[in-house]
């Protein structure tokens, strides 16, 4: 679909990227100094703005948003279509959009939805503002929300291999706003298609990973989206002095020195911010006009050719002419907006008391249980160990400090209080577990009837070590306290079951905040195996900690390393 509006203008944008930063070398250790080096020549992605955890699309979309309506000084009541374009939403159901709608305070009369759509987002994006605006009144406005969080902290639980790595680092986050006006006489030419027989090209099933077919993309790109950029500059009678800049999807470098060269685009006309921000999906092309915004500080307006072109497959093209006062530089942000946020993952709903978690391993499965959406009850003796903890814990979570009968007594208040009852509790060695305190949080009512108690012991290193005489006589202990425990809980649906490991074997390195620093010394180690083991021992806890083992109870699970 090839066309013209001869009644909008783009007023403005602005785009947003997450603060923290990862550069491509850090991967040598994984990758090797040449693959690393040789990937980022080929790419021309050297470093990415990346998000955490808790940083969504939204969060950098409205960051965007708030920027540049605060330039255009617009009445939000003059809003008449807000559209998202985006393929991680915040929700299954409804569209971000409504989310947004209501965080920037746009009226009721305001037509509102998403498109799943990547990296050609930006022109079917407009190209449907636009249309939507043929219905409204001279001087109505429109925003255009663009965001994907392609580029991720990676999370310690995920696998992390090479080709996971080699493909993260071309990655980045960001979010852009576009601004759009109902005007008379200003015209914007557009062209937009799609071949469906491509579908797989690009392809993410439920549940799995991004897989693109490189050869078929880079054949599409320096073919199809090449040759159409030609089509259409002949088809409104664009010469390259009635185009002041190009603007492409931030693909890879190869990809874009192809159509550059296919197009005869003269050199210095072609803007990039691949090499900052990486391939930040449909985004990229409002990123790459917001940052390049000095090369034309010296004009009031820019005439720009955007194209955007990707998944589907699918690509297209506008040409506008762009305020340049409105045009925002890209800017940097890590807030999050968390109040609608809900537990989302396994143990979701579950309350857990975690004994000694002032200790290092009562802290990593603290941590862990937290990501896993469980509300934690940290239980210890170092009351600041325990608010620094809980501190950095996202769910709803509290801690209590104390010895033997006192700090059991204050667990049961706090229960009580707050109407909770344990749906588990978990003990980091086999040291602070005591019968008596068992039983005496049973006895306070505050136990669920299919509660599980887990207990965490470092017997496997002594195995592991060629000691066996210790870690027989350890495993027996083992044993009694789960025996001991269970005749304590006999007249419930309780499992108590203990969980072995080999702590020679585990790298206890704290997975906190946006989990930024434990993924810089997974890179910088090249991948210790030794950091990824304590996973295995926070995997067998969960699900001991999860319905699925309603039906496991007095065992011993070693995990394996």
């Amino acid at each position: 679909m090839t066309g013209e509006f001869d009644n909008v203008k783009i007023q403005g944008m602005a785009a947003a990227v997450p603060g923290y930063v990862e550069e491509n070398k850090s991967f040598e250790s994984v990758l090797g100094a040449r693959r690393t080096k040789k990937q980022s020549k080929l790419t021309g992605v050297f470093k990415r703005h990346i998000s955490g955890p808790h940083q969504r699309t939204s969060d950098l979309c409205y960051a965007a948003a708030v920027r540049l309506l605060d330039k255009l000084e617009w009445n939000k009541e003059d809003i008449k279509v807000l559209i998202m374009v985006t393929q991680t939403p915040n929700y299954e159901l409804p569209s971000t959009a409504f989310f947004l709608q209501q965080r920037l305070g746009i009226g009721k009369d305001c037509v509102v939805f998403d498109i799943n759509l990547g990296c050609s987002s930006f022109n079917a994006g407009v190209h449907v503002v636009s249309a939507l605006l043929q219905n409204c009144e001279v001087s109505d406005k429109a925003l255009l929300l663009l965001g994907d969080i392609s580029g991720q902290v990676l999370e310690p639980d995920k696998k992390l291999d090479e080709d996971v790595l080699a493909s993260s680092i071309l990655f980045g986050a960001a979010g852009a706003a576009v601004a759009l006006e109902k005007v008379k006489h200003h015209s914007m030419q557009f062209l937009n298609k799609s071949d469906g027989t491509g579908f797989e090209a690009i392809i993410e099933h439920q549940g799995g990973d991004c897989r693109m077919q490189g050869e078929v993309v880079f054949e599409f790109a320096i073919n199809d989206v090449a040759e159409d950029v030609k089509a259409f500059r002949n088809r409104f009678n664009l010469t390259e002095s009635d185009i002041d800049y190009y603007v492409f999807h931030q693909a890879q470098k190869m990809i874009l020195d192809n159509i550059a060269a296919v197009c005869d685009i003269p050199e210095g006309k072609e803007l990039r911010s691949l090499e900052e921000y990486g391939n930040t999906s449909g985004t990229s092309v409002p990123v790459t006009v917001c940052a390049n915004v000095d090369r034309f500080r010296d004009k009031d307006t820019v005439r720009l050719l955007l194209c955007g072109f990707g998944v589907g497959l699918s690509w297209g093209m506008i040409y506008s002419e762009i305020p340049v006062e409105n045009i925002l530089p890209v800017f940097e942000t890590d807030e999050h907006y968390d109040e609608d946020k809900e537990m989302v993952e396994d143990l979701k709903g579950k309350c857990v008391l975690v004994m000694d978690a002032d200790t290092e391993m009562g802290q990593y499965i603290s941590r862990y249980l937290d990501d896993k959406s469980t509300r934690v009850i940290l239980a210890g003796s170092d009351s600041d160990r325990l608010s620094y903890i809980q501190g950095d814990l996202f769910w709803d979570s509290c801690f209590i400090s104390g010895t033997g009968e006192a700090l059991i007594h204050k667990i049961a208040s706090l229960c009580k209080d707050k109407g909770l009852c344990l749906d588990g509790i978990v003990y980091p060695n086999k040291r602070c577990v005591n019968v008596t305190e068992v039983s005496a949080i049973k006895e306070a009512g505050i136990l669920n009837d299919q509660a599980s108690v887990v207990i965490v012991s470092n017997e496997d290193t002594y195995r592991n070590r060629g000691e066996q005489e210790t870690y027989d006589k350890g495993r027996r202990h083992v044993e009694v306290l789960i025996s001991q425990v269970q005749d304590t809980l006999s007249d419930h649906g309780i499992r108590v079951n203990a969980v072995l490991y080999d702590e020679d074997k585990c790298n206890l390195v704290q997975v906190t905040g946006s989990g930024q620093e434990w993924i810089e010394k997974f890179l910088q180690e090249g991948c210790p195996q030794e950091m990824k083991r304590p996973q295995y021992i926070n995997h067998a806890v969960k699900y001991l900690l999860s319905e699925e083992s309603l039906y496991t109870n007095g065992n011993l699970l070693s995990v394996g390393m």
